[in-house]
């Protein structure tokens, strides 16, 4: 089968761990032909190279956008690139509407994976803490009738039409995937059909990894990995800190992040908690570094106060590191409390600090939720047992 995957910089090389190209990869390796289609950023080094091909042989062709249109994307979806299925990545994508636009014109099928709908700044009033306040579903413009009705009451032009180019796909979409039951809740809410969302989550790359090794002597670590962003409740975790230093004394905390946007207010919070001794910040580690900083972590803490799937759980589990995270959509699907590791309720400190103590303190229990955690993501979330659902749900769109 011919696919072409459309999204915004799930190609980035840099990144190939990125859902995007985990499916490729995992749709290639089942004997099917994938093409992908980003738009060009130059603002963005990841996507600088108009064209490029990725490992496994999968070609990328990145095109300039004019709004939401990309006439040289739109081109090769016509004449060069026409694939049997398309599927579409992130719900805000420039090239999205046109894409599903002219597929429905050419009786392509499409699918649309929406990738963490509460980062929707239409839908929620804060998109860093999507969870306080009531969600805005009237505010989606799905429908030309949407859209002229709000015309109509004075909404400013500009906003409502890019509103529309947005959100029309979720009704277009011959299949939409939601990443989590919770996701799917909130399509349904939006007016999806039922019968076209499917509950697909993310997944990973499964490799073969030498034991865990055993905890050294001397200072555990406590691991986050994320943006310094408030979505990723790094600060949760830095207020939690002076409390976790006085019930372990020697343990240290480790910071990894790429985007480092709340850094001045990380390293103040540290400070003003008066574990700085005990703190390390680093920036963009490689793929290895990564894994072996979850290999060697005595607890992963994702203290998130929204999750659109909670990859950084799945790595965390598959590395055989004990996880402490939230209790909100959808790390509470990943993590099930006290089998495969620990929820906390939202956005408490007290009991985000206990927990993690209480794993520093039980190394047989962060050993037990550990183990089991890594089988039931084995079982659950690789790349081929994806691109076999994936396959599976293509054919019938296709009529195979």
């Amino acid at each position: 089968m011919r696919i072409l995957i459309v999204t915004t910089y799930g190609f980035d090389a840099a990144f190939p761990s990125r859902p995007e190209q985990l499916q490729a990869r995992a749709l290639v390796r089942r004997g099917h032909a994938v093409i992908a289609h980003e738009y060009r950023d130059l603002r963005y080094t990841g996507q600088t190279p108009r064209h490029e091909w990725l490992p496994g042989g999968i070609p990328v062709h990145r095109a300039p956008t004019y709004g939401f249109c990309a006439p040289e994307a739109l081109l090769r979806l016509l004449v060069a690139d026409r694939p049997e299925v398309i599927h579409l990545h992130h719900l805000r994508s420039l090239l999205g509407f046109q894409t599903i636009a002219l597929a429905r014109r050419l009786g392509i099928p499409t699918v649309l994976t929406v990738h963490g709908l509460l980062h929707d700044g239409d839908l929620v009033q804060d998109r860093e803490r999507p969870l306080e306040a009531p969600l805005r579903y009237a505010n989606l413009l799905t429908t030309p009738a949407h859209l002229l009705r709000r015309l109509a009451q004075g909404a400013h032009p500009r906003r409502a039409i890019r509103n529309y180019l947005i959100h029309a796909p979720l009704l277009w979409a011959d299949h939409v995937i939601a990443l989590s039951h919770g996701e799917r809740a909130l399509l349904l809410r939006l007016g999806v059909d039922p019968q076209r969302v499917s509950v697909l989550p993310n997944a990973i790359d499964l490799i073969e990894m030498p034991p865990r090794p055993a905890a050294a002597a001397g200072a555990p670590t406590v691991l986050f990995i994320g943006q310094l962003v408030p979505r990723k409740g790094f600060d949760l975790l830095a207020r939690a800190m002076p409390a976790v230093v006085r019930a372990v004394p020697a343990v240290r905390f480790v910071f990894v992040s790429h985007n480092r946007a709340g850094e001045a207010e990380l390293h103040r919070l540290v400070a003003e908690g008066g574990v700085t001794k005990q703190f390390e910040l680093l920036g963009r580690v490689s793929e290895a570094e990564k894994l072996r900083l979850l290999r060697e972590a005595a607890v992963v803490a994702a203290p998130s106060r929204y999750e659109g799937f909670g990859l950084p759980l799945i790595e965390a589990l598959v590395a055989g590191a004990p996880v402490v995270t939230s209790d909100v959509m959808a790390g509470n699907e990943i993590i099930t409390h006290e089998r495969t590791g620990l929820l906390t309720p939202y956005g408490d400190v007290a009991a985000l600090a206990a927990a993690i103590v209480r794993l520093l303190h039980d190394p047989a229990l962060a050993h037990t939720l550990a183990e089991t955690g890594r089988r039931e993501v084995l079982a659950r979330y690789g790349a081929d047992r994806l691109a076999a659902d994936l396959e599976h749900l293509y054919a019938r769109l296709v009529g195979l």
